[in-house]
């Protein structure tokens, strides 16, 4: 993402899902004037707009709530370099807490100064420290990670050995087994992944896809369920939900009924919602390159690894 009216602008580069961590945080006002009110523009050249008057002119936009709509306009607005929308970033994003449960502790989010960097493409992985470790305190837990790294060769060579030496050194009740150690794998959503490669064109047609199914899915009761999309779609993620829904219900309709129809709908909306946030990365910011002020500004910190090979950082 590059803000365009920034003359001093440093090109740097983060994950999508940092980049999606971002517009998170944004808390747009639901009277925002956008520039720019296409939520989509389908194969066939017809528009859908995401203004407040397009409620009940058409099914596509009946189904998402202002709030839904108006956080598409900002993603696809900040995507596009609009710096008006930085002031309703309402929640910086703090230096996490470290938890004291994993070999690694929690940090914020990085970005890169160089896009071949291999922390963004490379897995996460999570290891937990063994609870009988954890109950001693934070020393224990501090010398523990200490460790951990200064026997990596030990562990890599043999971990029943580590296991026996951290068994002699911490004393833990009841002894580490290998099998405490459990390891969680995060993949790394990058700069891009396989489904990232595809052109603008093909996004568009799965959106295309998938509007479709829904579009034959409605046919199948349409007077029933067309009526539902536009009076209560934008309420489909209350399918799933124990709260009453607070508004007349359809004559002859139960409250079960119209939820399990809410849950087709949100089904549907919520791919269409997903490949519309990747169809305006795609088209805008391909490789997600962003202002490193603003990064700095939001709690981002700079990738350790990019500053080793000068990135200077």
């Amino acid at each position: 993402m590059r803000l365009r009216n920034n003359k001093n602008f440093s090109e740097m580069y983060i994950t999508k899902a940092n980049f999606k961590r971002i517009i998170r945080e944004i808390d747009v006002p639901q009277n925002y004037k956008f520039e720019d009110l296409i939520l989509w523009k389908a194969p066939d050249g017809k528009e859908y707009k995401g203004d407040w008057k397009s409620n009940k002119s058409n099914v596509f936009t009946a189904i998402f709530s202002q709030w839904e709509k108006n956080h598409l306009l900002a993603f696809k607005a900040f995507c596009k370099g609009d710096t008006s929308l930085l002031k309703y970033i309402y929640n910086h994003i703090e230096k996490p807490t470290d938890s004291l449960r994993y070999i690694r502790a929690e940090k914020s989010p990085v970005y890169h100064s160089d896009i071949n960097c291999p922390a963004m493409k490379s897995d996460y992985e999570r290891i937990a420290i063994p609870e009988q470790i954890i109950k001693q305190g934070r020393d224990a837990v501090l010398d523990f990670r200490r460790y951990w790294n200064e026997q990596s060769d030990l562990r890599e060579k043999d971990m029943s050995a580590f296991v026996a030496s951290v068994n002699l050194i911490f004393s833990p009740n009841p002894p580490i087994l290998g099998c405490d150690f459990e390891s969680t794998t995060i993949p790394n959503s990058g700069i891009q992944n396989i489904k990232d490669n595809r052109s603008v064109m093909e996004i568009n047609d799965e959106i295309a896809c998938i509007w479709m199914g829904f579009v034959n899915w409605i046919k199948e009761d349409r007077k029933k369920r067309l009526n539902i999309c536009l009076e209560f779609g934008y309420l489909s993620g209350m399918g799933n939900s124990d709260k009453t829904i607070d508004r007349k219900l359809p004559n002859g309709m139960t409250e079960e009924e119209l939820k399990r129809i809410l849950v087709v709908i949100e089904t549907y909306k919520k791919q269409i919602y997903n490949q519309l946030q990747e169809l305006y990365m795609r088209q805008y910011i391909p490789d997600l390159n962003v202002d490193d002020s603003l990064l700095k500004s939001l709690g981002f910190e700079p990738c350790y690894i990019c500053a080793m090979h000068g990135g200077g950082l």
